[in-house]
């Protein structure tokens, strides 16, 4: 007589059982260090209502708060855009390669573009060590440089970018040596323009920068009058809410979110980098919260300043802080101090009777403290909650693929 389908011998049912078997144990310091990114989130929502606050209060000029923005994300987009023109400089050396036999031959064919998991870039070189090998390819080193930065410019988009390429020297249409080295073309994009990629991108952001200052300038009066029948308790009260679902559903993975000219080249890169842009739901609840806070000013130009303000903070500022996180650790931990300062300050002013020196100093020291009281206990209470987990495996669970590297195991 056959065995059923769901027979399980009993001498081996248990022999084969797992318990946790890919946990991960968690670490005090690397919990510490990744937390710095909710400590700098709460922050900013932190510093955002302190200046709301101020203004409402008529402690501080709304000119004065919209100033030091401005000034803040001017310096913030030319940084970010010296490493998106780093970024694209090392993907440019690192990704794109053109085949010897094509130059040799005149062929005028386009060379292949390869996806960021074509390279292995543990492969060692050859013996001589003036090439790089890899997938029967070879291209010459000797007056080609890697930027410094190669490791970051791997880990900002793992697509490699359409903004150049390499292409081989055709021996038939220039005249020079088919040995020569590979030369770097700009791809214009779009195909038509007379800019290079990186230019057409920064005509854009001036281009989106002009029309969003103008459409706030313009809806600011209308704005103003938004919830004019409406008590301040509600006001408060919605206002309050919508920044905590910006706190909840913000995006603290720490992923690089750009979304460049270059995603709209191939669907499929447009869906990895949009991936990782912030959550529209924790952006717009931050939005609609400072519209909402705004209405209560006294002055239209007011509700001008402090939309233009939170477009800053909760729209701009994010994708600064992810950038610099993955360029420079150090940057990282300054700017979060100087974040956990300013936000301590802030309240502090705010809450003060007088607005002084002193009560700006303890908000201060008190934020700073809960700030390292919360990263450090909430670490130590994670650990602690490892030991409740209780995963139980064995073969009668159903098969789950594992896919690394883009490949299935």
């Amino acid at each position: 007589m056959a065995d059923p389908d769901n027979y399980t011998d009993p001498p081996t049912f248990l022999s084969h059982l797992q318990r946790n078997p890919r946990l991960q144990p968690y670490e005090f310091w690397p919990l510490v260090a990744d937390s710095t990114v909710i400590v700098q989130h709460l922050s900013s929502v932190a510093i955002f209502v302190a200046c709301f606050t101020s203004i409402y209060q008529e402690k501080v000029s709304p000119v004065s708060i919209v100033s030091l923005g401005s000034t803040c994300t001017i310096i913030g987009w030319f940084l970010w855009d010296f490493w998106v023109g780093q970024e694209e400089a090392a993907r440019t050396a690192l990704r794109f390669t053109s085949l010897p036999d094509q130059a040799s031959n005149g062929s005028t064919k386009e060379p292949r573009r390869y996806a960021s998991t074509d390279f292995d870039h543990s492969r060692p070189s050859s013996s001589n060590g003036s090439e790089l090998s890899g997938l029967g390819l070879t291209m010459g080193t000797g007056n080609l440089e890697v930027p410094g930065n190669q490791r970051y410019a791997e880990d900002l988009l793992p697509t490699p970018s359409h903004s150049s390429l390499l292409t081989p020297t055709s021996s038939a249409s220039t005249g020079i040596n088919s040995t020569a080295s590979p030369r770097i073309e700009s791809e214009k994009w779009p195909p038509n323009s007379t800019f290079s990629a990186h230019n057409e991108q920064r005509l854009t952001t001036i281009r989106s920068t002009i029309v969003i200052t103008a459409v706030v300038a313009g809806v600011s009066p209308i704005l103003k009058s938004l919830t004019v029948s409406t008590s301040k308790d509600s006001i408060w009260a919605i206002s309050a809410l919508l920044l905590c679902l910006n706190i909840i559903f913000f995006d603290y993975s720490g992923g690089v979110g750009v979304k460049s000219v270059f995603s709209f080249v191939d669907e499929r890169l447009a869906a990895n980098v949009m991936d990782r842009l912030p959550a529209s739901l924790s952006t717009n609840a931050a939005v609609f919260a400072s519209i909402v806070l705004a209405s209560r000013l006294s002055d239209t130009t007011h509700v001008y300043y402090l939309t233009l303000f939170s477009i800053q903070v909760f729209g701009l500022f994010p994708v600064f802080r992810r950038h610099l996180r993955h360029i420079s650790w150090r940057g990282h931990l300054f700017l979060t101090l100087v974040l956990v300062l300013g936000a301590g300050g802030g309240l502090g002013l705010v809450l003060s009777s007088s607005g002084s020196w002193p009560g700006v100093v303890v908000g201060m020291l008190l934020w700073s403290l809960v700030s390292a009281f919360g990263m450090g206990g909430c670490s130590w209470w994670l650990i602690g909650l490892q030991r409740y987990k209780n995963v139980v495996t064995g073969p009668w669970d159903p098969a789950r693929p594992v896919i690394r590297g883009g490949g299935w195991e």
